[in-house]
């Protein structure tokens, strides 16, 4: 199974113990033990993860690193999260996935930290929402669909549709506003293009948890140590 989240992390600990050059991050420069920046690292997941997480990082180290540098250390975790969200929001926009891999990254948005969750979901909901608008214009007028933004409606629909069968919010009536429009619009197309798994695919939470994990230890803990 192939984790996102995973993926980003390991190419950022590649990136910063890569040569001797210095490692900057919007022009602040990092140079904590690489210890400590895989923990800043990790921190764009929830804070409930690190319990979690603690037979494969030393919790202590953590407990260090912010008793003694804690200004420095917050400072770039949240840089790190900036960064994260900026990367995950490109791929959703960008980016076509297949059903499975819309799945996984619904849970995996599920996973990370509050904060993290804001800075992707806000500005893509004010997008899906501006789309919605657009295409009941286009419905309303009985206009053309050819100059409507199709690609990103489908995909930021598909990943939204998934979180909130996953874990009802707010959201979900924007979401469902985006669903009436689309089966007006696209009539006898709307399952062909709009379709996305059955709630009996997504699995436990824990069961998605428990490989993630272990896909970070393999991954990610046991080459950086």
């Amino acid at each position: 199974m192939r984790f996102y989240t995973v993926e980003w992390i390991k190419g950022v600990l590649d990136s910063y113990k890569k040569g001797d050059e210095a490692f900057y991050i919007e022009d602040k420069e990092v140079n904590f033990e690489p210890k400590y920046f895989l923990l800043a690292v990790l921190h764009i997941y929830h804070k409930n993860m690190f319990p979690f997480f603690e037979d494969i990082i030393n919790l202590e180290d953590l407990v260090y690193i912010k008793k003694h540098q804690e200004f420095d250390f917050m400072y770039l975790v949240d840089l790190l999260r900036k960064e994260f969200a900026y990367w995950f929001k490109e791929n959703l926009l960008f980016r076509d996935f297949s059903e499975e891999n819309y799945l996984i990254l619904a849970q995996e948005f599920l996973l990370l930290e509050e904060q993290v969750r804001k800075q992707i979901q806000i500005p893509l909901l004010d997008q899906i929402k501006k789309l919605t608008i657009d295409l009941e214009e286009i419905v309303e007028e009985n206009k053309d669909l050819n100059a409507f933004d199709e690609k990103k409606f489908l995909r930021l629909f598909k990943f939204f549709s998934i979180v909130e069968k996953l874990e009802k919010s707010l959201c979900s009536k924007l979401i469902e506003r985006a669903k009436e429009v689309a089966k007006k619009a696209y009539k006898e197309n709307y399952e062909k293009k709009f379709s996305f798994p059955q709630s009996n695919s997504f699995g436990l939470k824990e069961d998605f948890k428990r490989v993630l994990k272990e896909k970070l230890k393999e991954e990610v803990i046991t080459k950086f140590e």
